[in-house]
């Protein structure tokens, strides 16, 4: 810890919209390692290696020790003090468990001798009241026998995104392999030099307060401000963060892991691919988002049918009401499903590869339930791939500039954000990590057996993440209410394209 406590400089990094909207969620990750050499001793994944490696990389991370704060207009910051560091939770145990017990149980976190739901939702301070959010948790933890390790990195969404995320394990990862190399850490030069920007001027150079490039969906947040999210915006950090925890411990959720494989998603998108207008070529990304945007309205529709509090007031009083001109009919309900973009490809800035705030952002593309329920036939999945793949390349620098203007333009607009995301019911977020390089984290021993992101705060969250080389595909993973799920895992045309299934 000394290596990066006495080198550490203090500073303040002000915060910009993309970085608001993330400050109540965490990014928790799974990184399952098998020791396939039991006989390595502590040769296998060393603790005071991992150790010393995370200090060193947190070098050129050093907002890792910062503090989340805000001022009197409600703007947030960053404040990293070296005389007062808000360092992250790191821990190495041992467990009885033995790594084989959690494979069979799906790699399932819940399992663990360590309670984690504490540090994988929203970030908040330990006790009732006072103290700081911590922006990391890192937990190690060794299994009996030596027979494996969990590296286990919760890292709050305002320091980074996925992208900027996977570039910390990368380098962390990085150091604990030229260290098990050179112990004394002599040959400085063999580490290869990186660069990491965490300033946020980046986002001043493209900033724009025009909104000709923003959609009505984008701009819905405008008039969606109260008393509730003017509180919430003007409170602090620390209590804003207590609220949505307890607003996301009264949510009931079900996290459910699917494994598609290469040739599944091939042969699927080559059919839908069959209904494309010539010169379009769809991505597995554009069929595979519109397939599960089909299983989810009706997982949705099944379950909000099936719900008592549906089922009192019958379709035939409803209409009644509508055909006497006492009510006006409902207009058709929507399934919103955000698509979100790593915008660091698509912005000039000759930094934007280099940087490590969160650069991502995305488009709400609407789809009525009552088209959803034609199910996923290869002509309507072509539709529906086509309006995805149509809206992405908009989301330019210019969209990535306005964007950020709008969330910080009043000091409500990302509590707005997050309230409807945390409460809303007809939306569908997409997390694409499938691109990013989770299976290169390599402390020594080998990349993990298994990558999972922990459960999501809130519902209605998929994430697609990258499955093991060696398996190929992809792992995607649900985070919904326990009715909805169920209604997913008994859905017949998904469940024939998977090829493993498992939930906690």
């Amino acid at each position: 810890m000394d290596a990066f406590t006495s080198t550490v400089d203090s500073q303040t990094i002000w915060l910009n919209g993309f970085d608001y909207t993330g400050s109540i969620m965490s990014i928790p990750i799974c990184y399952w390692y098998e020791n396939k050499d039991k006989d390595a001793g502590k040769g296998f994944m060393p603790a005071e290696i991992l150790e010393r490696a995370f200090y060193m990389a947190m070098k050129e991370f050093p907002i890792l020790a910062g503090t989340l704060k805000s001022n009197a207009s409600s703007r947030l910051y960053v404040e990293i003090d070296k005389n007062n560091l808000n360092m992250p939770v790191y821990t190495d145990s041992f467990s009885e468990l033995n790594y084989s017990t959690l494979c069979k149980s799906g790699y399932s976190i819940r399992k663990l001798p360590i309670d984690l739901s504490g540090e994988y939702g929203v970030p908040v301070p330990s006790g009732l009241v006072g103290g700081s959010i911590k922006p990391a948790h890192i937990r190690i933890i060794r299994f009996k026998e030596n027979s494996g390790v969990l590296v286990y990195a919760s890292i709050a969404h305002y320091i980074t995104d996925g992208y900027g995320y996977t570039q910390f394990m990368n380098r962390w990862s990085e150091i604990s392999r030229w260290l098990q190399q050179d112990p004394q850490g002599s040959s400085s030069a063999l580490l290869p030099v990186r660069r990491y920007v965490h300033d946020r001027s980046i986002h001043d150079s493209i900033s724009s307060s025009s909104t000709d490039a923003l959609d009505s969906f984008v701009l819905g947040v405008k008039s969606g401000g109260n008393l509730v999210t003017r509180w919430l915006a003007w409170v602090s950090p620390e209590t804003r963060a207590r609220v949505f925890k307890a607003l996301s411990d009264t949510i009931s959720h079900k996290c459910s892991f699917f494994h598609v494989s290469s040739e599944t998603m091939e042969v699927l998108r080559a059919r839908v691919q069959a209904y494309a207008p010539e010169g379009v070529r769809y991505s597995t990304n554009d069929v595979i988002a519109s397939y599960l945007a089909i299983v989810v309205a009706q997982a949705k529709e099944k379950a909000s049918a099936d719900r008592w509090w549906n089922k009192s007031i019958p379709m035939a009083v409803c209409k009644t009401l509508e055909n006497s001109g006492l009510s006006k009919p409902a207009p058709p309900p929507c399934l919103a499903v955000l698509i979100p973009v790593n915008m660091r490809t698509r912005i000039s800035h000759p930094d934007a590869k280099n940087y490590m705030g969160v650069m991502v952002s995305g488009k709400g593309i609407p789809f009525t339930h009552e088209y959803l329920q034609q199910g996923p036939t290869d002509k309507t999945l072509s539709e529906m791939a086509l309006k995805i793949h149509e809206a992405l390349p908009s989301m330019n620098e210019r969209f990535a500039g306005q964007v950020g203007n709008l969330i910080t333009s009043e000091p409500d607009i990302f509590t707005r954000q997050v309230l409807g995301m945390a409460t809303g019911s007809q939306k569908l977020i997409f997390s694409n990590q499938s691109r990013f390089a989770h299976y290169r984290v390599d402390f020594g021993a080998g990349i993990p057996s298994m990558v999972r992101h922990a459960p999501h705060a809130f519902n209605d969250v998929v994430y697609i993440m990258p499955a093991n080389p060696k398996t190929g595909g992809c792992e995607i993973e649900f985070n919904f209410a326990p009715d909805v799920e169920a209604n997913i895992t008994s859905n017949n045309d998904w469940m024939k394209l998977v090829d493993t299934y498992d939930s906690y």
